[in-house]
């Protein structure tokens, strides 16, 4: 099959499964139960390639977030054995990494990875308030995956209109996180930061990276992830608490990690075998960026 042709149909496959988690989401919101859902049907047209399908995975739509954990396969616990604490690097080289801790499940914070990059100077509520409501993307924000955790704040158009209060984070707490899902969108905001220096060199990322925004007490609730792959997330503003719980079938073997994110270190963790929660720490406004490699 024709290269450009793979991927192009790989874009438009991680574009609709951005859609359909928004619309499960949105789903899981009217805390429809599980019968319900499992009656969503695809049109009978639907016609999928052959020489596509083996880039599909074994469901097109998921099941709510709340429920996937209940249906995951149980974990073989050498995953987390012998794992006490987040491991501290810096000055690695892209071997080194590959072949110690790209692939592993064990949680690594790179402390030098950040060096030059403009984000950490200028990434701010007022940076992405502009960049979404004023660099003409205003009427396509939150076309693809949104999180709005307990804030309350339900588009991305809501968050980047708050009050002056509450934005400056001296009223109501607020944290959400959304992906990016356009390309010029994705290439805009890497003009402000670079690739870790640390990847594999033959580790390739989508065009999709992720930001989580919010104020200190606020975070995500425990949760394990359904991505594709491995990702790393960069702490550009605040600190952020990682609790990290080791899958409940291993809780007798594995211990609870618990660590700070320091502002310009970065997390590299597999959040879709280790359930995770976040909690900003008093201070300065957390924004964190990332996304996921292969």
């Amino acid at each position: 099959m024709n290269g450009d042709r793979a991927k192009l149909f790989e874009k438009k496959l991680k574009t609709a499964e951005l859609k359909c988690l928004k619309l499960i989401s949105k789903i899981e919101d009217l805390k429809l139960n599980n019968t319900f859902v499992s009656k969503l049907e695809l049109p009978h047209k639907v016609q999928i390639p052959s020489e596509f399908r083996r880039y599909l995975q074994d469901c097109i739509l998921q099941l709510p977030s709340s429920s996937k954990s209940l249906f995951r396969p149980p974990e073989d616990c050498s995953m987390c054995i012998d794992i006490k604490n987040v491991t501290r690097l810096s000055d690695i080289t892209a071997e080194e990494f590959e072949e110690l801790f790209a692939y592993t499940t064990k949680p690594v914070i790179v402390t030098d990875a950040t060096r030059n990059w403009r984000a950490i100077e200028e990434f701010s509520y007022d940076f992405f308030a502009d960049f979404y409501l004023n660099e003409k993307k205003g009427k396509r924000i939150n076309d693809c995956f949104y999180f709005s955790y307990k804030s309350g704040l339900n588009s991305l158009e809501e968050v980047f209109t708050m009050d002056e209060k509450r934005a400056n984070l001296s009223g109501e707490p607020w944290y959400v996180g959304w992906s990016t899902c356009y390309d010029e969108e994705t290439r805009k905001l890497r003009s402000y930061y670079s690739r870790p220096y640390f990847l594999p060199k033959t580790a390739e990322s989508d065009m999709v990276d992720w930001i989580f925004m919010g104020g200190p007490g606020q975070g995500a609730h425990m949760h394990v992830d359904s991505v594709r792959h491995i990702s790393w997330q960069a702490q550009i503003r605040g600190r952020k608490q990682w609790d990290l719980a080791p899958p409940p079938e291993c809780i007798y073997w594995c211990d609870w990690i618990t660590f700070t994110v320091e502002p310009g270190e970065i997390l590299v963790v597999d959040t879709n075998r280790w359930y995770h929660k976040t909690t900003v720490l008093p201070g300065d406004i957390s924004i964190t960026i990332g996304a996921e490699f292969d």
